[in-house]
């Protein structure tokens, strides 16, 4: 599934649970009236032996839980909680498999306020190969694996871009033998059930054909928020599903705006309030790409191509992420390929978190950032490296 987010975990930024000076909180290259501390560094001591050499999907809940996917020496991978005072290995390679096998990598990791995670792992099960995974209370559960038979028919073959709301019910992507079909399926203690399949009439005319990265997005009401093509068309939108029927937000059919035609959607967040947000590209525009959320009746752009923050131009808009304020955390996709800073954009306007050569705590200067989130208590986390070559996840906290 080359349009969901790649099934492998990803060599990015990988580290340890701080310990010494650097584990002291400090204002570090923080923006005014914070407080930066990294809370896993390269180098040191991994829980379980070895020391960590990379990490990947950060997920922060909102008490201020860590959830990632993480390297040590020895090249082993295991998914980790760390909830403010300790670390916890949740599961790691070579460790038997609920679904068989052993497991061997780990990405896409995402957590709730319950501590629960959730992350898609491979095995060494010749059927089980891949699976949606479930962490709770000490516990490890498969949602879905390959190989299970699949509610529209077939079996599944593929997943992706897992979600988890505050009941524990997890939505996906996943696709099925037989034609290339996919869908999105919601998972609960009851079975799977398909939300929204390929082949599916659409309210904006014609039938669905494929769910885009970042597809889906749930919240605590059960609305469940996607990007999807359309065809015979060959037009996209974002749509919500409300009571099971998918409701269009925008499409490719819409003007944006600042004017100009849509063109594509991507990095969609949605709020229990009901609030999307999208990054927009539109042609023919003055604002080429924005950050976007819906309004009580037009949508609300809270960040553009174009404009300045904090010194800098804003070119295009990557790695978002959005809280229940509606407080969207981002990074910039152009002219670097590797984000060298960390943006919050709001109503009241956009602000830096971080940038490249502010000083961190170990007074280190920042290089690069990744995989930005941010919870309802307005604290971000990060993945940045240091120019000293080694690499954090770090933890901005509002004071």
């Amino acid at each position: 599934m080359t349009r969901l987010s790649a099934l492998l975990l990803v060599p990015v930024l990988l580290a340890a649970p701080a310990s010494g000076p650097a584990a002291a909180a400090a204002q570090g290259g923080a923006a005014p009236g914070s407080i930066i501390r990294p809370i896993f560094l390269t180098g040191q001591p991994a829980p379980g032996g070895g020391t960590f050499t990379e990490f990947s999907d950060p997920a922060l809940n909102g008490r201020g839980d860590l959830a990632f996917a993480a390297l040590s020496t020895g090249s082993q991978a295991a998914v980790y909680l760390w909830n403010g005072t300790g670390t916890t290995v949740l599961a790691k390679r070579g460790q038997p498999a609920p679904s068989g096998g052993v497991f061997t990598v780990f990405n896409d990791v995402v957590l709730n306020d319950r501590q629960t995670v959730v992350f898609l792992g491979r095995t060494t099960d010749r059927a089980a190969q891949q699976g949606l995974y479930l962490a709770r209370a000490g516990t490890i559960a498969p949602i879905i694996v390959t190989g299970q038979p699949a509610p529209p028919g077939g079996v599944f073959s593929d997943f992706a871009n897992p979600t988890i709301n505050a009941a524990d019910v997890v939505a996906f992507v996943g696709r099925m033998t037989g034609g290339g079909q996919e869908g999105i399926f919601s998972a609960t203690e009851g079975g799977i059930t398909p939300l929204v399949l390929s082949g599916q009439p659409a309210p904006t005319g014609g039938k669905f054909q494929f769910f885009l990265d970042g597809s889906p997005l749930q919240n605590d009401r059960g609305e469940v928020a996607f990007i999807a093509s359309t065809v015979p068309r060959g037009t996209f939108g974002v749509y919500v599903l409300v009571g099971g029927r998918p409701v269009p937000v925008v499409t490719t059919e819409d003007d944006a705006p600042a004017g100009g035609r849509f063109t594509e959607f991507g990095f969609l967040m949605l709020t229990n309030a009901g609030t999307v947000g999208f990054v927009g590209r539109a042609a023919r525009s003055p604002v080429p790409e924005g950050l976007y959320v819906t309004g009580r009746a037009v949508l609300v752009t809270l960040a553009r191509q174009g404009e300045a923050a904090s010194g800098e131009a804003l070119t295009t808009f990557v790695n978002s992420a959005m809280n229940e304020q509606e407080s969207i955390v981002f990074e910039l996709g152009t002219p670097d390929p590797i984000p060298r800073a960390i943006f919050v954009a709001a109503r009241a306007g956009v602000r830096a978190v971080v940038r490249a050569g502010d000083l961190a705590p170990s007074r280190q200067r920042y290089r690069a950032f990744g995989s930005p989130t941010i919870n309802d208590r307005g604290q971000v986390a990060f993945v940045a490296e240091t120019d000293d070559g080694r690499h954090g996840i770090y933890l901005v906290s509002p004071q």
